[in-house]
């Protein structure tokens, strides 16, 4: 729907028409009076070539009103869908002078966003498929092989413990089997289908939680951390594993793309559909001039045009002050094998298994630069009853700024908490 209200057309052609008409009859009435003491025979021609030129001045305004608030939008409209009908995907429609045409223009906007969204999920499904099934065969073949490898690695080293020069070319022989083993492992995460049982999650408890992890292995000790824990009834259904992993390695990537120190802002709010209208956003620490806008990727927008999708979500916001994502490969990280690490330093799987984990949940997920410097990962997923009954009985607090202690208190693994290697 248009954002402001617009004249519609067949009020801008009253309007014209009744201007026109208007200086029409004054200037008959003044000829007629002008001409009144004339002789009827220089009056009547005088008479008939002013309601000639009337009557011309009258065509030519409403051929000109019609073809500037009807034919020229119309053919914008045509060509714009023509171009999107090709191909070009990035092409959009102007926005009209009037409420039909803005309406026709926004209409096939979203159109062309949803249909693009689309595709790119089509595509997602179709490499997912793929990849299912080329990791069911690479788990196959290329497993044995490797786990025979790691253990006749293992054999020489015991065998030339006391051999000079052996220890060095052992120590990378086991950090490549360890690196292709990792490969594996995220490709089959990635693709395999698994058996869930999700349960009612309170994600500040899994962020904190993720936090203790990090912070007592050491990764997250030398940077800043900044958590505004501000949704304590964001509860969504989902399998605690799955959300810690997915915290796991945004924080990891955040960690990766700052060198030695940085800071990492967390956020966590309870948001609606309303919000991505607004010009600018505002953060708790914020002062009170700075303003940051939303900039919801296509895939995402689309999401939050979707029907079905809810009205109030849970936001999550990890950002870092790093190097931060090129606009050209906002949407490109999230694929499968794609890295903007130094070649051995990544898999290209990470983001892909949280993008295709977040999607899971019924949410979605975008990246854009962030006030910090470098990239502001967005989350949205949808609340779980529980959690919209909650807010409906009680009025969330605010979370004071979680900062990392000096010296963390002892935390002990779960079993099936995502490990940091």
């Amino acid at each position: 729907m248009p954002s402001s209200p617009l004249p519609r057309i067949h009020h801008r052609l009253t309007v014209a028409v009744i201007a026109v008409s208007t200086m029409a009859l004054v200037g008959v009435i003044i000829t007629m009076w002008i001409t009144e003491y004339l002789p009827s025979s220089a009056r009547w021609p005088i008479v008939l070539l002013l309601f000639f030129l009337v009557s011309l001045v009258w065509t030519s305004v409403l051929r000109r009103q019609i073809e500037r608030l009807v034919e020229a939008p119309l053919a914008e409209s045509m060509s714009a869908a023509e171009a999107i009908a090709e191909g070009e995907t990035s092409k959009r429609v102007p926005p009209g002078e009037t409420y039909e045409f803005d309406l026709l223009a926004t209409s096939i906007n979203r159109m062309t966003d949803q249909l693009l969204a689309s595709h790119q999920l089509r595509t997602r499904v179709e490499k997912l498929a793929t990849m299912g099934r080329l990791a069911a065969g690479v788990s196959h073949e290329i497993g044995n092989p490797v786990s025979a490898i790691a253990n006749y690695a293992h054999l020489l080293r015991m065998r030339t413990e006391n051999v000079p020069g052996t220890t060095e070319p052992l120590d990378a022989l086991e950090r490549e089997i360890t690196r292709i083993d990792r490969i594996m492992r995220g490709l089959l995460d990635y693709s395999r289908p698994r058996r869930l049982t999700p349960k009612p999650v309170v994600v500040d408890d899994v962020i904190t939680d993720v936090l203790r992890l990090l912070g007592d292995q050491g990764v997250t000790r030398r940077y800043r951390l900044s958590v505004e824990l501000e949704a304590p009834t964001g509860i969504v259904y989902a399998e605690r594993h799955d959300l810690e992993q997915v915290f796991v390695n945004l924080m990891l990537n955040a960690v990766d793309a700052m060198d030695h120190e940085g800071l990492v802002a967390i956020r966590t709010q309870i948001n609606d559909v309303t919000a991505f209208g607004d010009a600018s956003e505002k953060r708790r620490t914020d002062t009170a001039r700075d303003r940051w806008p939303h900039r919801p990727s296509r895939r995402a927008s689309a999401w939050l045009a979707r029907p079905e999708s809810p009205n109030r979500f849970l936001q999550v916001l990890i950002a870092d002050s790093g190097t931060g994502v090129s606009p050209e490969d906002e949407e490109r990280i999230f694929e499968p094998f794609f890295s903007t690490k130094q070649p051995g330093k990544g898999t290209g799987l990470g983001l892909a298994i949280v993008a295709s984990t977040i999607e899971n949940l019924g949410g979605t997920i975008w990246v854009q630069r962030a006030r910090e410097g470098g990239a502001a990962f967005v989350i949205l997923l949808p609340l779980h009853a529980s959690g919209l009954q909650a807010m409906s009985a009680t009025t969330p607090s605010s979370n004071p700024i979680y900062t990392t202690p000096t010296s963390n208190p002892t935390y002990t693994t779960p079993s099936d908490s995502p490990s940091v290697q």
